[in-house]
């Protein structure tokens, strides 16, 4: 990306609702807030004991070390925040992004695909611009995989962003010139981005595709690896900043693979309680893609653990397992074809149950 100069910043800002500009200027005070409250505490924690005549060899380093690292952390999170949403504008270089560091563009030759997805009865559409602006910054990278849109460095703005046709119109003048062979893909499915708008018509087109056989078995790995993964970092970020047994990240991963054949088994056994059948194979790939929303919710969760603030990443962590296991039920639902959800939740329970013990040792003393 180019640092664009003071005299050049833009004066027409595409920006977002009130109501989405204020939650993330309540997320960035949190985490600011948290992580520095803690680095004072552990200053006066070590400065204290010492006025009072108390040995500096006797005195624990880790909490002042853990609270430094927590800064640093609460940087990248903050990062992050800015890398989901931006405010946007159009400069002579490129699309201007407002970032942590400021106005930078993206050079227009530096696109290499232009992806909307849209949704059945929704009416927003969400756009992610991917290509070779950003090599060295993960963030970017995050934001298309939270999409399930590979790793490739990538920006995402919504219908809800001020003059959305204009910009998108703009956008695809400019790139098409600029990059004649990059992708535009109007018909771009977001796995996650279903699940989160319109979680119904998603599963069950999911279904049909498990039926068919049209959904590849990579895909679902993928999935629960990116749970597995995602409660890994934050029980891994934990163990910096807390402490605790090194073995609880492999029991935690040990266990989203556990989960995975439960599920799987689950959701075959019971063709022997509802009317319809399901293979195993099908019922394999089925089981990881609502669970997805616990991947998405991982990432604010390693945000609030690495800035000290453990309380609102356990209840994000409770809200993912919640979301997941309606989501679940919501499959059954589909794939025996049920008139209600509620016959599906008496299994929805057994499997929060085994969710919620994941939970507790991941964030249990």
């Amino acid at each position: 990306m180019i640092q664009l100069p003071k005299e050049d910043r833009p004066t027409y800002i595409l920006s977002y609702p009130r109501p989405v500009r204020l939650g993330r200027a309540a997320v960035l005070l949190l985490l600011i807030g948290t992580a520095l409250v803690r680095w004072v505490l552990a200053w006066v924690h070590l400065i204290l004991p010492l006025v009072q005549g108390a040995d500096l060899a006797a005195q624990p380093l880790r909490p002042l070390i853990a609270a430094h690292l927590s800064l640093l952390l609460a940087a990248g999170a903050v990062a992050v925040v800015y890398a989901f949403l931006p405010d946007l504008s159009l400069a002579d270089e490129g699309l201007a992004v407002r970032t942590i560091w400021g106005w930078q563009a993206i050079p227009w030759g530096t696109v290499t695909a232009v992806r909307v997805a849209g949704f059945e009865r929704s009416p927003h559409r969400l756009v992610l611009v991917q290509g070779r602006w950003a090599r060295r910054s993960p963030w970017p990278r995050l934001v298309s995989a939270c999409l399930g849109a590979g790793l490739e460095p990538g920006l995402l703005f919504t219908s809800a962003i001020r003059d959305f046709r204009p910009l998108l119109e703009r956008l695809r003048q400019e790139v098409a010139q600029a990059a004649p062979n990059a992708l535009f893909d109007d018909e771009f499915f977001s796995l996650p981005a279903g699940l989160v708008v319109e979680p119904e018509p998603t599963l069950a087109g999911l279904v049909e595709q498990a039926r068919d056989e049209g959904w590849p078995l990579a895909l679902s790995a993928q999935a629960m690896g990116a749970v597995a993964g995602g409660l890994g970092v934050v029980n891994l970020l934990l163990l910096a900043l807390v402490g605790g047994a090194w073995w609880r990240p492999l029991v935690v991963i040990l266990l989203t693979g556990v989960e995975w054949g439960l599920g799987m088994f689950y959701l075959y056994a019971l063709a022997e309680v509802f009317p319809g059948e399901i293979e195993l194979r099908p019922a394999a790939l089925l089981y990881p893609l609502p669970q997805v929303p616990r991947a998405l919710l991982a990432v604010p969760m390693a945000m609030f653990v690495g800035s000290g603030a453990p309380f609102p990443a356990a209840m994000l962590g409770m809200a993912g397992v919640l979301w997941a296991v309606t989501l679940t039920a919501l499959l059954v639902q589909q794939v025996f074809r049920l008139q209600s959800v509620l016959p599906a939740m008496a299994g929805a329970v057994l499997q929060a149950l085994f969710q919620f013990l994941a939970l507790i040792l991941l964030f249990g003393g």
